[in-house]
């Protein structure tokens, strides 16, 4: 095992994730569908980390940004363990949330925010004096932003199951996720979905709401139009009266 501080082969890169070779080796050159560069680069820019030696003909990369990427797609937990398999089938996804390997943001200017275990309270503390800060939920362990999948987003947002919030935004329900990750996997920020929860109560009054009114009254009261006070109809049951005088009784 290499030691800490130093750069990783490719074959380290496999050992320390548990994968084969073949499949560090896509981490290193197969360029993401949705985002183009391969997926270590794509954790190295994110990080602002420098990889000159990932052009190599033998690649090698930082152990921090392997750490990183490990710990962002769900194969390593805070503390560098293995993360376990989540159970069940289907595409394979972190048994718990990730941590996203981008330094925190809290200004609106896009500035980073320092990272220590108690960047949660400063922030909050900070939020009630000045407004143009972000409010972002971090993991206390790593002072980073974490990142939710299916499997843990559902809860959170206040669905039943995974399957009923599946089911949602495959018919375009919910709201789009923060996030693609290295591996081509949605994923979203906890503030994200607890802003969901909370809008449950005004989507359901709007969902059992009847239709707007067709119109006020002088003192500003809401009316509808019945069936037979609305021209058009009236205009129809005269034409479907004088249609049934015409026919011959029987």
């Amino acid at each position: 095992m290499a030691r800490r501080g130093d750069l990783l082969t490719l074959n380290e890169i496999a050992d320390l994730a548990g994968v084969s070779k073949q499949s560090a080796s896509k981490w290193h050159h197969q360029a993401r569908k949705t985002g183009g560069e391969p997926p270590l680069r794509l954790v190295a820019k994110a990080m602002g980390a420098k990889i000159p030696e990932a052009n190599d003909d033998s690649p090698r990369y930082p152990r921090r940004v392997v750490i990183a990427f490990l710990q962002a797609v769900g194969y390593m937990n805070a503390d560098e363990s293995p993360m376990e398999r989540r159970e069940g089938k289907g595409k394979w996804s972190p048994a718990r949330p990730t941590i996203d390997p981008r330094p925190i943001e809290r200004f609106s200017t896009g500035q980073p925010e320092a990272e220590d275990s108690d960047a949660e309270e400063q922030g909050a503390e900070r939020s009630e004096t000045e407004p143009s800060r972000k409010s972002f939920h971090v993991d206390r362990s790593t002072g980073r932003r974490l990142r939710y999948y299916n499997a843990h987003a559902w809860k959170i947002a206040g669905f039943g199951s995974e399957n009923s919030f599946t089911s949602s935004r495959t018919r375009g329900r919910f709201v789009d996720p923060d996030g693609i990750d290295e591996l081509e996997r949605p994923y979203w920020f906890r503030e994200t979905l607890e802003q969901w929860a909370a809008g449950a109560e005004d989507r359901k009054a709007a969902r059992y709401s009847g239709p707007e009114p067709d119109g006020f009254t002088v003192e500003g009261q809401p009316f509808r139009l019945l069936p037979g006070d609305n021209y058009y109809a009236k205009k129809a049951a005269a034409q479907a009266s004088r249609a049934g005088k015409g026919k011959p009784s029987k």
